[in-house]
């Protein structure tokens, strides 16, 4: 079951071009960020989120429970996100893909691939077929179902 957030996370992903998939699919996930943080700090309400860095929300984020593996691809998320951010005509190439996907953990490829999977209707995931483009965003559904999981789990053992 999905919910409104995630539903909005998805058409944000398809509707944008490589620029706003990359810029709108960090939005979502430093929400999950935020969220785990103020699941785990006894006062996060408190915060002004938006005078903290991206990198510094992941940090946050990672000392409150998020995984190491996770902490990894979305720093370099962040670090993909700086390089669009500055040039109008940003696209992403099958070297920054290819980049994003091998800094996944082998748990994170293999949910990945079996996304790809679903979503394709049952053909072989493969690097080499696999558009740019539909990689990152694999990424990024990856990442954010991962944050998401993690906000969840901190909920359950504060509870």
């Amino acid at each position: 079951m999905s919910s409104p957030q995630d539903e909005l996370l998805y058409r944000d992903l398809t509707r944008e071009d490589d620029v706003g998939l990359v810029l709108r699919g960090l939005l979502h996930i430093e929400h999950q960020l935020i969220d785990i943080a103020n699941t785990a700090l006894p006062f996060g309400e408190r915060c002004d989120w938006g005078k903290f860095t991206y990198h510094v929300k992941v940090e946050l984020a990672y000392a409150c429970g998020l995984p190491q593996e996770v902490r990894s691809t979305l720093l370099k998320l962040g670090k993909l996100r700086n390089d669009f951010a500055h040039k109008l005509d940003a696209a992403i190439s099958k070297q920054s893909a290819l980049d994003l996907y091998n800094c996944l953990s082998a748990k994170h490829r293999k949910v990945l691939q079996d996304s790809y999977k679903v979503m394709a209707g049952g053909p072989v995931f493969s690097l080499d077929k696999i558009e740019p483009r539909d990689l990152v965003t694999l990424i990024f559904l990856n990442m954010h179902s991962a944050t998401k999981a993690a906000a969840l789990a901190l909920r359950r053992s504060a509870s």
